[in-house]
């Protein structure tokens, strides 16, 4: 129980650290240089072929576009030109001419109701312009104007290295399957809403966190957990108040171990190390336009982080750490090389990134199967899953939104008394043990005595 509990808070701080709205629509959009291209009944709408292929309308994208247009009729060839580039689309045919010039595409152009339908990446690929795919708004993003992607990322995200402290207001959205008593499958929907404050040198957290539940068409709310967290040259100390059948009781987990100051440490060496792995393992930076936010202009980038920089972090510390000496230490060896050692994949993430400070102000991001192979990496840790929670991490649909606030302006906090003078975990959790064989002592006793009065 002790190793789960701070393993999950491990797999809490990566998350955090590393840290989307998926906005789910049947809409395909096209925006050109940030502007929604209208389409109309009478222009027709864009739509995904069956080569996985988005076509759009022929003549609105590409008077959008800025070029001309035309149609040879007796060729069913569509005609579009601008800035001396003539670009032909035959219909039913895999290729495109550019400017006389043969190039296979993956789709064909299609007149469907009279309207004709063009591979929209193709054609505007070969005025030379770039064209992304945002598959969680479905947009097709056309940039007429190169953009960096990576340097606005890594400028932003180096800035944000930087923070000594900031506020996050994050909601979490996860799905399961859920066997009822009775074995069929109930779909349990879960919002969980937390607002963190984080100071990096030294480091400490303090999360506030709360959940609305329904299953079967039952709602229910209720506060989930108050943390706090704090980490120095000393090891770790986490302070948690959870719900006990309606009463809070803080409970505390001290890890001694001097391996988590090395980890975060926040000199100019640290920083500019931290620095240089993050731009090592973000790889396949994508530009998604630009998006209005009440008075402020954000860039929108998907970006993905390798599962290696795990290694990178971690695996040098890890070979310098000494042999464990308690318990304790050895489970913090565990966790720690069950993150250097696991096969955590690539993970999708897409930031926000306010165009005039160039900071980034909120993260987005798909936490269902990155936790589902952080929990599979670390089965030797925590031990075999019974198949029914096994299943029910296998049903998990989740995604995050991460907001940051008051970079470098947080509200400093003190950690309440009652949390610092908690019991030890264990000594909580051996209390319980205790509470539940007297439990279970009491009810062999009334059953025995049932039995005698027969």
């Amino acid at each position: 129980m002790k190793k789960t509990i701070f393993t999950l808070s491990l797999i809490l701080m990566l998350v955090l650290s590393s840290t989307t709205v998926f906005a789910q629509s049947n809409e395909i959009i096209v925006a050109i240089d940030s502007e929604r291209v209208e389409f109309t009944e009478e222009s027709g709408h864009p739509f995904v072929d069956e080569n996985s292929r988005t076509l759009v309308p022929f003549r609105k994208a590409l008077e959008s576009y800025g070029a001309t247009v035309d149609w040879n009729n007796d060729e069913r060839i569509a005609i579009a030109e601008k800035d001396d580039i003539k670009v032909e689309v035959p219909i039913d045919q895999s290729y495109i001419l550019i400017n006389g010039e043969q190039k296979a595409t993956d789709t064909q152009a299609k007149i469907v109701n009279g309207r004709t339908y063009l591979p929209i990446r193709a054609v505007i690929e070969a005025f030379g312009s770039s064209v992304e795919w945002d598959a969680a708004l479905k947009t097709v993003v056309i940039t007429t104007t190169p953009v960096d992607a990576k340097a606005i990322f890594t400028e932003a995200n180096n800035k944000s290295i930087d923070w000594k402290n900031y506020d996050a207001d994050v909601k979490v959205d996860i799905s399961l399957d859920v066997p009822d008593a009775a074995g069929s499958v109930q779909t349990m929907n879960m919002k969980m809403n937390m607002y963190m404050t984080l100071f990096v040198n030294p480091m400490k957290a303090k999360i506030n966190a709360d959940m609305l539940v329904n299953i079967a068409g039952q709602e229910m709310s209720q506060p989930f957990m108050n943390m706090y967290m704090t980490i120095d040259e000393n090891g770790m100390n986490q302070y948690m108040s959870m719900d006990n059948n309606g009463t809070y009781t803080w409970i505390k987990q001290t890890i001694a171990n001097e391996m988590f100051g090395d980890l975060l440490k926040y000199d100019e060496e640290a920083i500019e190390k931290n620095k240089e792995i993050a731009e090592k393992y973000t790889k396949d930076v994508k530009y998604f336009g630009k998006y209005k936010d009440e008075d402020r202009t954000l860039l929108r980038l998907e970006y993905t982080m390798s599962g290696e920089i795990y290694k990178d972090m971690l695996g040098e510390s890890l070979e310098n750490m000494p042999a464990p000496t308690n318990e304790q230490e050895e489970a913090t060896y565990e966790a720690l090389k069950a993150l250097v050692d696991g096969n955590f994949g690539d993970t999708k993430y897409v930031a926000y990134i306010d165009e005039e400070t160039k900071e980034i102000v909120k993260y987005e991001m798909d936490l269902g199967d990155m936790i589902q192979l952080m929990m599979g990496s670390m089965t030797d840790l925590l031990g075999e899953m019974p198949q029914e929670v096994s299943d029910m991490l296998k049903s998990m649909r989740a995604t995050m939104v991460m907001e940051v606030l008051n970079v470098n302006q947080a509200e400093d906090f003190e950690i309440p008394e009652e949390a610092l003078n908690a019991p030890e975990m264990s000594e909580y959790l051996e209390q319980l043990a205790q509470e539940a064989a007297a439990e279970e002592t009491a009810e062999e006793e009334t059953t025995e005595e049932t039995e005698t009065e027969e």
